[in-house]
C-alpha cells in the first residue's frame, strides 16, 4: 500500500513520534511519501531517517482549487490513500483527493475548525476531547476514529546509571524529590501558575531542601518566569536549563511530572513521554490529559490556574513515598496503551478500510 502524507509545514515539534509511526508502518508493508514545505528542517530530517519527501508550498493555502502543484504530486505518486495533518493540508488534500477519487484520512492534532475537514473520508482526532470538539461542529461519528499519537516504550525504559549521573551533575542527592515540567514557555502554558504553586508548596513542606523543580524548555515567557522565581525567592530550588535535546534523561532523573497547561490541548506527547519513563503526572483536567491521567491511579488532576489546589497535590504526592511509588508503577502501565505497535496497526486498519470502501463504490 502506498500512502501520500501531507503536512503543510517545514518544522514540527512532534516530528519524532510521527517519524516512528511512518517507520513502523513501513514494517507493515506501507510505503510512505511525505509532502511538506521547503525551507525548514523537516524534509532533511525525514530523509536522513530513510523516508521519501517531496517539497511543496501552496501559493494560496486558503484556495485548494489553486494547488495544482499538489495535484501533480498525486499524479506522480499514485497513492492508495492520502493522509493529511494540520488544517491547511486537510483542506488541500481533501479537495484534491475527492477530485482524484483517492480516499483521504485527516489527523486532527488540536481543537481545529471543521470547515477544513469536510472533504475527508475519515477524520482521526488525536484524543476523545478533540473528537467531541469536531463532532460538536457537525462531524459525523461514523467518519470519526480516535487514533492517539504513538510512543516507543522501549526508548524510554529507565536506566539507573543515567539517573544517578544527571542528579550528580546538579548536586541532587538520592533523597531529594525532583518535580519536572517542560514545553514552550508561552501564554496559556501554565508555567507561571506552576511556579507560584511550587512556592506555596515549599512554604508548607517540612524539608525545603528536599525538593527541586526543573523547568525544561524555552520561549517568549522565559524571562517572565525567571523573574517570578527570583521574586518568590525560590532560586535555590528551581532550575531552568533551557531546551534539552534528550528529554528522557531528565525524566529518568526526576520523580514527578507536572503538565500545567491552562488551554485545552489535543494530546500531550510530553506528558506521555514522562509517564513512559515512570513518572506519575499532575495534569490539568482539560483537553486530552484526562484520557491519559487517571486521577488517583497514575497521577492526579487539578483545575487550570488553581495554584492552591496544585500546591496541595504536590504535597499529597511528595509527602507520601508509598503513594509516589504506586503512582509511578501505574504510570508505566498506562503508557503501554499508546505503544507504537498498537497505534501503527490501528492506522493501517484505517487505510485498509478506506481502500476497501472506495473499491466498493
Amino acid at each position: 500500500m502506498r500512502v501520500l502524507h501531507y503536512v503543510d509545514e517545514n518544522n514540527l515539534t512532534w516530528r519524532e513520534s510521527w517519524r516512528l509511526l511512518l517507520c513502523k508502518l513501513k514494517e507493515f508493508g506501507v510505503e510512505s511519501i511525505v509532502v511538506c514545505r521547503p525551507g525548514g528542517t523537516l524534509s532533511k530530517y525525514l530523509q536522513d531517517c530513510g523516508l521519501t519527501t517531496i517539497e511543496y508550498k501552496p501559493l494560496l493555502p486558503a484556495l485548494p482549487c489553486m494547488a495544482f502543484g499538489f495535484a501533480s504530486v498525486i499524479d506522480k505518486v499514485c497513492p492508495d490513500v492520502i493522509h493529511t495533518r494540520l488544517s491547511s493540508a486537510a483542506l488541500i488534500g481533501g479537495w484534491w483527493g475527492k477530485r482524484k477519487n483517492i480516499p483521504v484520512a485527516s489527523t486532527v492534532d488540536k481543537h481545529a475548525k471543521m470547515k477544513y475537514y469536510w472533504n475527508a473520508d475519515m477524520i482521526l482526532p488525536c484524543s476523545r476531547a478533540v473528537a467531541d470538539h469536531m463532532q460538536a461542529q457537525g462531524c459525523q461519528s461514523a467518519k470519526t476514529k480516535v487514533v492517539y499519537n504513538p510512543i516507543d516504550l522501549s526508548y524510554y525504559k529507565a536506566f539507573l546509571k543515567v539517573r544517578e549521573s544527571v542528579r550528580e551533575r546538579y548536586s541532587i542527592t538520592p533523597t531529594v524529590k525532583v518535580v519536572v515540567a517542560g514545553g514552550r514557555f508561552d501564554e496559556g502554558k501554565g508555567f507561571e501558575s506552576l511556579v507560584k504553586a511550587y512556592a506555596l508548596f515549599l512554604d508548607h513542606y517540612k524539608n525545603r531542601n528536599g525538593t527541586r523543580l526543573w523547568l525544561l524548555g524555552d520561549g517568549p515567557y522565559r524571562n517572565k518566569i525567571e523573574h517570578l522565581v527570583k521574586k518568590l525567592s525560590i532560586d535555590d530550588n528551581v532550575m531552568l536549563p533551557g531546551y534539552v535535546s534528550n528529554i528522557r534523561e531528565w525524566f529518568w532523573a526526576a520523580d514527578l511530572f507536572v503538565s500545567p497547561s491552562e488551554l485545552p490541548e489535543g494530546f500531550s506527547v510530553i506528558l506521555l513521554e514522562a509517564m513512559a519513563c515512570g513518572l506519575p503526572a499532575l495534569a490539568t483536567n482539560i483537553g486530552g490529559s484526562p484520557e491519559i491521567v487517571i486521577d488517583g491511579v497514575n497521577g492526579m488532576l487539578f483545575s487550570p490556574g488553581r495554584t492552591e489546589e496544585l500546591a496541595e497535590k504536590l504535597g499529597a504526592v511528595l509527602d507520601a513515598p508509598d503513594r509516589l511509588s504506586m503512582l509511578s508503577k501505574e504510570a508505566k502501565k498506562s503508557a503501554a496503551i499508546f505503544d507504537l505497535n498498537a497505534i501503527a496497526k490501528q492506522t493501517l486498519e484505517v487505510y485498509t478500510e478506506l481502500v476497501s470502501d472506495r473499491a466498493r463504490l
